[in-house]
């Protein structure tokens, strides 16, 4: 068990009903542990515990992870978990770089001084590396794939993150159509996800859609200011579109896996659900 597993575990221990730390403590440690002998990944599990501490904390349950990790046969065929992991991500990929666009709009009534800086960083954080974190974090989480093969594309969806981040934060100036980055970083993310899981090739024109997409931003960006509002509305909205590439990312991503001729999505998975809720 690596620190980053035993982190998120004690994180999700933390999020339990006092009532019920102790248990899972133990339960969860040692289900992490033992994940390579089930041929699962210890990661995955984490995030699981993780997530079942935030969406199920109703002191009238009870986790019965413990038990069926490790009394479960290995023949017993996986069943998703009761929260999926990798949904949840991109959700928090989504909001984190929703807000930081509104963040940045709102900054811009204040662009020049100098005390905006270190909100506009943070802000940075959010629109960059959140997103791409989730989104390296949900590759490493795909099984059906080699992880040499999962992690290689984790690696190339940092790489793409950093030069996002750059640029975002001025260090680096590409000789680039501004709006068109945001196509490009966000098919740059469906490709890799595209290529770990091993999508036909048909797929890949899905992702031309992003870039087109990226084209009409700054014409709806131009637009929301005619709307006859405040200031901080328009900057907000203005900004808020910046978001539409990305999400046409996502959904093309979604299509290119229910309809390619490959093996359907799959997501790290356990034996049965973490929480039973008949207790």
């Amino acid at each position: 068990m690596n620190g980053v597993d035993r982190a998120l575990v004690g994180v999700a221990v933390a999020l339990s009903p006092a009532g019920h730390r102790a248990a899972r403590r133990e339960q969860w440690l040692a289900d992490v542990r033992d994940a390579p002998e089930l041929d699962l990944s210890p990661t995955a599990l984490a995030f699981g515990a993780l997530t079942t501490a935030l969406f199920h904390r109703r002191t009238d349950r009870r986790s019965t992870w413990g038990d069926t990790m490790t009394a479960a046969p290995l023949h017993v065929r996986p069943a998703p978990h009761t929260i999926a992991t990798v949904p949840v991500l991109l959700v928090l990929a989504v909001g984190s770089f929703l807000a930081a666009s509104i963040g940045i709009g709102l900054l811009q009534r204040y662009n020049g001084f100098g005390s905006t800086v270190p909100m506009f960083l943070l802000l940075s954080i959010g629109l960059a590396v959140v997103p791409g974190l989730a989104v390296a974090t949900s590759v490493l989480l795909a099984v059906g794939v080699p992880l040499r093969r999962r992690a290689l594309g984790a690696v190339v969806v940092l790489a793409v993150t950093a030069v996002w981040l750059a640029v975002v934060t001025g260090l680096v100036s590409l000789p680039l159509y501004p709006w068109l980055l945001l196509g490009l970083v966000a098919g740059a993310w469906g490709a890799t996800w595209l290529a770990v899981l091993r999508r036909p090739a048909w797929t890949w024109s899905l992702l031309l859609l992003p870039i087109v997409t990226s084209l009409l931003v700054l014409p709806l960006s131009n637009a929301v200011w005619e709307i006859g509002s405040a200031y901080s509305v328009k900057a907000m909205l203005s900004c808020a579109v910046q978001l539409l590439p990305f999400l046409v990312a996502l959904v093309a991503t979604v299509v290119a896996g229910r309809f390619s001729t490959g093996a359907p999505v799959r997501f790290e998975a356990h034996g049965e659900p973490l929480v039973d809720k008949t207790v």
